[in-house]
């Protein structure tokens, strides 16, 4: 009975929370149904090493992600989630993926510092800006060989190109459209895949960020 009641309990305007350290605030009405129980088995899905530096996750209305046209954002140890989404499959996702920036920004030497992470993004992104040309679609050189984030660029590619158009150019290139963005979202959508999605697909698309997140899941696994 008690773990029934559980799996019915819902978040709601006010509700304040602590599950395996990581406090869950809901600062304004949400527009969705989430279930705590869901929460928690993604906070449980990782180590605690994973989620130490996560110390809130906190729905709200907020205006700078809805000027970036963000779902979510980590930054100074929460992550920010915004209260009006279309379903609780992406909310989680996007949680996830805030869980792999927090990694990613605790993990610096060994994500990036071989470049060999970098190297392969580009690459992949030399292959995008070909493929876009056969499409008719011109990106300039120098904007697909910069691996840091343009907001410009990720509106250019959910937008004008649409992420409808962009799956099928993307496919065997990158997990996803939103990798292609910079590759700092590149690490964190293939973070998402493994951990959230659990697909295969990321080993043999991207072998290097593979590789990198399977070298990450080994250290917080001994820690």
């Amino acid at each position: 009975m008690r773990n029934y009641i559980k799996s019915k309990r819902s978040l709601d305007k006010g509700s304040f929370l602590t599950h395996s350290a990581v406090n869950i605030v809901v600062k304004d009405d949400l527009l969705f149904e989430l279930e705590v129980s869901d929460l928690e088995d993604v906070i449980d899905m990782f180590p605690k090493a994973v989620t130490k530096n996560i110390d809130y996750i906190i729905f709200g209305n907020f205006d700078f992600l809805r000027k970036k046209n963000y779902n979510a954002s980590y930054k100074d140890g929460a992550i920010y989630v915004l209260n009006d989404q279309e379903g609780n499959a992406d909310i989680l996702d996007d949680i996830v993926h805030e869980i792999g920036h927090s990694v990613e920004d605790n993990h610096q030497g060994l994500v990036y510092g071989d470049g060999a992470l970098e190297m392969e993004f580009l690459k992949k992104r030399e292959i995008l800006r070909k493929e876009f040309s056969k499409e008719g679609i011109e990106v300039p050189e120098d904007v697909m060989s910069n691996p840091d984030y343009d907001q410009n660029l990720d509106m250019f590619f959910s937008e004008k190109v649409g992420y409808p158009r962009m799956t099928t150019i993307v496919q065997g290139i990158f997990y996803s459209p939103y990798g292609a963005t910079s590759l700092r979202e590149y690490f964190a959508n293939g973070f998402e895949a493994h951990y959230y999605h659990r697909d295969v697909y990321l080993q043999r698309v991207s072998p290097v960020l593979y590789s990198k997140i399977s070298k990450l899941e080994e250290l917080h696994n001994e820690t």
